[in-house]
């Protein structure tokens, strides 16, 4: 079971570091100490997972879930991934952070599975599986940040 949740786990680990990457950017020291703080737990998710690295991930995640449903009642912005992440957080931002929390605990009760175990695949099934990764990181960083432009231009029209 642990297998089949390896590619969510190491997306939401992933996802992660790119949030972070994104904070580094940020005037704001604090912010900048979050996406240092995001970019740690995420790599060592990924690279070195234990259960209790995956526990603390999905905690981040549904930590993010409940601020993100606050913020989506005051119908602020969140700043999750960076400076320019400035419309207001919409219920598909708070829906990603409880599935991707859930999901986590979910790998860390089955075993988390990081890069390691994808790279122990055979080459061609890695790199799939590594591109499908990759997608799935890039399709989740637009639920967080497209998707609040596009569905606040729909609620104008």
């Amino acid at each position: 079971m642990s297998e089949a949740l390896a590619p969510a786990f190491l997306v939401a680990s992933l996802l992660l570091c790119a949030s972070g990457a994104m904070k580094l950017r940020s005037p704001r020291v604090p912010m900048r100490a979050l996406g240092i703080a995001e970019i740690a737990l995420g790599t060592a998710c990924a690279v070195y997972p234990t259960r209790a690295l995956a526990v603390a991930l999905a905690l981040v995640y549904l930590s993010f879930a409940v601020v993100a449903e606050v913020f989506r009642r005051r119908r602020q912005a969140c700043g999750c991934f960076g400076e320019n992440d400035n419309f207001p957080v919409t219920l598909a931002h708070v829906i990603a952070s409880e599935l991707l929390g859930t999901l986590v605990l979910a790998a860390a009760i089955a075993g988390p599975r990081g890069l390691g175990w994808v790279l122990g695949l055979p080459a061609p099934q890695a790199v799939v599986l590594l591109a499908g990764i990759a997608g799935a990181v890039y399709a989740v960083v637009l639920v967080y940040t497209v998707v609040p432009r596009a569905w606040g231009a729909w609620e104008r029209a």
